[in-house]
């Protein structure tokens, strides 16, 4: 599952704490995440397939709460994109070349993207072309974590 160097830990009141300033509550599987891990970075990178875009993708960091360095955590990229993100979404994780992960917790649109402002998705639902679905919950995103292997 996911090899990560984990952020330190988290505590319940701390993600209760998240969970008022974002207005609403995280879903079970993220919650647990914060538990556990509190972010942290990927050891060796692990990669993910993108369906539709046929192309893997190198995960980098997740975001936690109350880390050392502020851009590692969910509030920081909830307060800078707070004009961006639709209701009910947090930014949850960044890949080396800086596309962003986003997980919309309720509704139609409810599931993890992968958003990237300088790449184009033909296949994107979105008016810009830069969002793509990469799964339903955070535990299919992880499910399909899987070790990079640099192709020879």
């Amino acid at each position: 599952m996911l090899d990560i160097i984990p952020n330190g830990r988290a505590n319940e009141q701390e993600v209760k704490a998240l969970e008022q300033t974002l207005g609403f509550s995280l879903p079970e599987d993220y919650y647990s995440f914060l538990l556990e891990h509190n972010g942290g970075e990927v050891k060796d990178y692990q990669s993910f397939f993108v369906r539709g875009l046929a192309q893997e993708v190198l995960m980098h960091v997740f975001f936690g709460v109350n880390q050392p360095i502020r851009s590692q955590n969910v509030q920081f990229w909830a307060n800078e994109f707070q004009e961006d993100l639709q209701e009910d979404a947090f930014i949850f994780g960044r890949e080396p070349g800086g596309a962003l992960l986003t997980y919309i917790t309720t509704g139609e649109d409810k599931g993890v993207y992968l958003w990237d402002h300088a790449h184009f998705f033909p296949q994107s639902s979105e008016e810009d072309g830069n969002t793509y679905f990469v799964a339903d919950s955070f535990a299919d995103f992880c499910a399909q974590l899987k070790p990079f292997v640099e192709s020879e």
